[in-house]
């Protein structure tokens, strides 16, 4: 199944290893969700994990997920991290020579 960054992140943040009620759960945040894009969003995620054949493969598919995902947010840490500390290098140095 191909999915969105987008889509990883919701399901990541809503999903459980339970298909039947994460599909639950991703149509009533579809209902709440202020925005229409939004909506789209978790109510098509909800379609492609309601498939008949999504019970066979999802619970693989969900913990190879948050796996991945947490590997994913402590590289974003890291990447913010390393932006901070670089942040004022310049100034305190002077600007770099160009090559």
């Amino acid at each position: 199944m191909t999915m969105t960054i987008f889509e990883k992140k919701a399901l990541y943040s809503f999903g459980c290893p339970n298909r039947e009620a994460t599909v639950e759960r991703l149509h009533m945040i579809a209902v709440l969700a202020p925005d229409c894009e939004t909506k789209k969003l978790f109510f098509n995620l909800a379609v492609k994990l309601s498939a008949d054949c999504a019970e066979r493969w999802y619970p693989c598919f969900f913990r190879t997920l948050r796996k991945e995902m947490a590997i994913y947010y402590e590289a974003e840490l890291t990447m913010k991290l390393a932006e901070v500390s670089t942040y004022d290098m310049e100034g305190r140095y002077g600007k770099a020579d160009q090559v």
